[in-house]
């Protein structure tokens, strides 16, 4: 019978460079399985448009790929310094890992959390500092990311990422407007330090116009410990250090990144007026591709809002044989908590557990999100 468990989630973001490596790291941890994800990290360059005119800047473009493994709450923070450590994630420009609490639910036989590390060590290294972010997810129409990126990068953010995926739920509700409304989405995803994570939504429904009908959705998630990738810009180094160094040591001096704090209103709190969704859990059904449609048609019968399909490849770092197919979907939305067990109930109802879906559950705490949400 499926079951509900705790676990944490460990996502490391890389580029492609460095995702061999990443993948190998895997494998030495002893992790059973891992899912990729293709990604596009996005930065700001520097452009000389002409010798007498001043510098410009431009949105640079470079494949990544995040790996997202499932392990025992209590190995999350080990896992993290131990990736860290092995890709050089302590060194702006090579990317991110990071850990969410989640929680399971899903036959034993598919149990995506693995044994855990054989010889977790959790403790930090001079120079090494985990930190407490928030994950912010911009789903919006596909073309219209480059743009949600430029927006993230000019608020002084880390690196975002982006992939894509298909909207839906949403636009069958919006009659003759649908037409107009592509359901290819483009995901903008980005840790941010938790004190931002007020004013990075704020900008992120204004350079989206999120506030009317159609446009996206956005939503802020806690993670209790990772590493960021701060090297948004590339360009001349004009000073014996560059910016993210100087930060770095800052950071260090300062004992954390609150003294990084800064905000867009008088108070430091995000606008009353947005009608801002609080009550929200954040569901993610993983199945086998070929079941995303039905299992997404469950999922809005049962009352979602709307949700984004992306797709992921399952493997095995240590080769082992796979439990599930490789070629994975991933179902995304927010929820009421109130109704997760219906939900559960209706996916059991659909047969989601079965083997030809192989579908498992995780549900994360959602701390803001915001749409439009017709009057």
């Amino acid at each position: 019978m499926p079951t509900m468990r705790k676990a944490a989630k460990v996502t490391c973001e890389v580029y492609q460079g460095i995702s061999a490596r990443a993948l190998a790291a895997l494998a030495a941890m002893g992790v059973d399985w891992a899912q990729v994800q293709a990604r596009r990290m996005v930065t700001l360059g520097e452009r000389m448009p002409l010798p007498f005119l001043p510098p410009a800047t431009r949105l640079e473009e470079d494949p990544a790929e995040a790996c997202e493994i499932y392990l025992p709450a209590e190995h999350a923070r080990a896992a993290v310094l131990m990736l860290a450590r092995e890709l050089r994630l302590f060194t702006a420009g090579r990317g991110a890992v990071y850990a969410e609490e989640v929680e399971l639910f899903g036959p034993p036989d598919s149990d995506p959390c693995g044994a855990g590390l054989a010889e977790p060590d959790a403790s930090e290294q001079p120079g090494e500092r985990l930190s407490r972010f928030s994950l912010i997810n911009c789903v919006v129409q596909r073309g219209h990311g480059n743009r949600i990126a430029r927006s993230v990068l000019e608020t002084g953010a880390n690196v975002p990422s982006i992939y894509f995926g298909v909207g839906t739920g949403v636009r069958d509700r919006l009659g003759l407007l649908r037409i107009a409304i592509p359901a290819d989405k483009e995901v903008v995803s980005v840790l941010v330090d938790a004190q931002d994570q007020h004013a990075t939504l704020e900008a992120l429904v204004d350079a989206g116009r999120l506030d009317q009908p159609g446009r996206g959705f956005v939503a802020a998630y806690p993670v209790p410990c990772g590493v960021a990738n701060p090297m948004t810009f590339r360009g001349r180094q004009r000073h014996g250090a560059t910016m993210e160094q100087v930060i770095a040591a800052l950071d260090d001096l300062k004992s954390g990144t609150d003294w990084r704090r800064r905000s867009w209103t008088s108070d430091g709190t995000a606008r009353t007026d947005r009608g801002w969704l609080k009550h929200l859990v954040n569901v993610a059904l993983n199945c086998n591709e070929g079941s995303s449609d039905r299992l997404a048609a469950i999922v809005m019968a049962a009352g979602a809002g709307g949700a984004t399909i992306s797709k992921a490849k399952l493997f095995s770092p240590g080769g082992k044989d796979l439990v599930a197919s490789p070629a994975r979907a991933i179902i995304d939305f927010g929820f009421d908590p109130d109704r997760v067990d219906a939900l559960i109930q209706a996916l059991r109802e659909g047969s989601a557990f079965d083997r030809e879906s192989a579908c498992f559950v995780e549900i994360k705490p959602l701390s803001t999100a915001f749409t439009y949400v017709a009057a």
